[in-house]
């Protein structure tokens, strides 16, 4: 084979596979905000792929089904979320038990409104989760990818002296239920619980919880970011079709 036939022949291929991806991505995008918005019933796979600006046929192409599409917006979102935690903590060196605690704890609330559309899909797997043993395992899952950070830092923490008599496992468990009711007060809630306070309500218990007498070092809120849809935007009607005329 000549060369530069086999280089122009990967560069293609190459080429085609990252618009596959980018595709994909954008599908993903359009589904974390439309079914943030409107719920995920109602939604239509067609609503995504317009606002995707890909066609319908490509959208079943990547996704079988409606539910696979839900389960794989999430965990594209909670993807793009812990990598943003690592970045952020590999940059600023937070490598303390407590620093690290601090973190995750903001990790687990709603700080910006990629955040906030992330919670939105949890909700909707949630109801869902308890009548298919698809998406119950899916949301089981994902859980444990937020457990597991948790648990690792409190037995890190033990190890070092920073926390004492405290079980990781169930520290973890605890950290994630408080979070999961912080987090639905600040995002059901008007007026009510600020993300300040959250903030220090679940430092506090959690300090307790392992053993921790200082406060827990949380670094500045970040910014929100740019409102990208109107999460408050009244969900479309759907246009029924005329009805036929009677008359003759």
């Amino acid at each position: 084979m000549d060369d530069k036939t086999g280089s122009g022949d990967v560069e293609i291929r190459e080429g085609a596979e990252s618009r596959t991806r980018g595709a994909r991505e954008g599908i993903l995008q359009a589904a974390v905000e439309l079914i943030a918005r409107d719920g995920f019933d109602g939604v239509r796979l067609a609503d995504i792929a317009g606002r995707a600006g890909v066609s319908n046929a490509l959208v079943h192409y990547h996704f079988d089904s409606r539910e696979r599409l839900l389960t794989d917006a999430l965990a594209y979102s909670l993807t793009r979320e812990e990598a943003r935690l690592e970045r952020r903590t590999r940059q600023s060196h937070r490598d303390r038990p407590a620093e690290r605690l601090a973190d995750l704890i903001d990790f687990g609330l709603p700080l910006t409104h990629d955040d906030v559309l992330e919670c939105r899909l949890w909700a909707e797997l949630k109801i869902r989760s308890t009548g298919s043993a698809e998406m119950s395992s899916k949301l089981a899952e994902f859980r444990g990818r937020l457990l597991d950070p948790l648990a690792s830092v409190v037995d890190a923490g033990l190890r070092t002296g920073d926390f004492s008599g405290c079980d990781p496992a169930d520290v973890a468990t605890v950290a994630m239920a408080l979070l999961e009711g912080l987090t639905h007060r600040l995002i059901t809630e008007t007026g009510g619980l600020t993300l300040s306070d959250a903030r220090r309500l679940a430092a506090r218990q959690l300090a307790l919880a392992v053993g921790y007498a200082g406060d827990l070092p949380f670094r500045p809120l970040p910014d929100p970011g740019p409102q990208s849809i109107d999460l408050q935007a009244p969900r479309p009607r759907r246009r029924r079709a005329p009805r036929p005329s009677s008359r003759p």
